[in-house]
């Protein structure tokens, strides 16, 4: 079963500036919430901030709770990442660096480095994805995975902002950005349900 890590806008349990959850259920700001990028002329590769000229981001999983291997065979990785430029001038794309981390958050070793995910963003917030086979990579209970949303050059970058939303709870609309992997994975993670959810006879209304 495919295990899928949505990118939301709370603090990881890792703490420290920047550093937010991936999770396995998705989040709950209705349109998602943005992160705005500064891009450059004849920029390459520039890591997504939550506002243009502000703070770097990065998600992390909770820890693992049983080991998992990677296989490294076709779509084996399948990011997928909303966002749009603020120009069709700005000739910008969407990218994503997934690493394996120990459970401080130190990086052991790279799953998926991409470079330009699909085709330039255009002006109007859409999704961009394609899979990918990754490193065949095995993780121990304890690991915990490292998402990095980056900026990359389709064709030459000019001066302007890349907008991605995340943390949004709708399928195929802005803010629902993830990654999915075709293994299945646990994690630590404290389950939320809503009060609606947690009413009726057998737990859910």
């Amino acid at each position: 079963m495919a295990t899928d890590f949505y990118l939301r806008s709370e603090a990881s349990s890792l703490g420290g500036a920047g550093v937010l959850r991936a999770s396995q259920m998705a989040g709950r700001s209705v349109g998602g919430v943005t992160a705005v990028t500064t891009t450059t002329a004849g920029g390459t590769n520039i890591q997504v901030t939550s506002t243009a000229g502000g703070q770097a981001l990065v998600w992390f999983t909770e820890p693992l709770t049983n080991g998992v291997t990677l296989p490294g065979t076709a779509n084996t990785v399948t990011p997928f990442i909303r966002g749009r430029e603020s120009a069709t001038t700005v000739n910008a794309g969407a990218a994503i660096t997934i690493d394996r981390c120990d459970n401080s958050g130190t990086v052991i070793s790279n799953i998926l480095t991409t470079t330009a995910i699909g085709a330039e963003y255009t002006t109007a917030d859409a999704l961009r994805s394609l899979g990918y086979s990754g490193t065949a990579t095995t993780l121990s209970a304890g690991d915990r995975i490292k998402f990095t949303l980056r900026v990359v050059n389709v064709g030459t970058m000019a001066a302007g902002t890349v907008t991605n939303t995340y943390g949004g709870p709708v399928s195929s609309a802005a803010g629902n950005t993830f990654v999915r992997f075709s293994p299945n994975f646990v994690t630590d993670e404290v389950i939320e349900i809503t009060q609606f959810q947690g009413g009726g006879r057998y737990g859910y209304n």
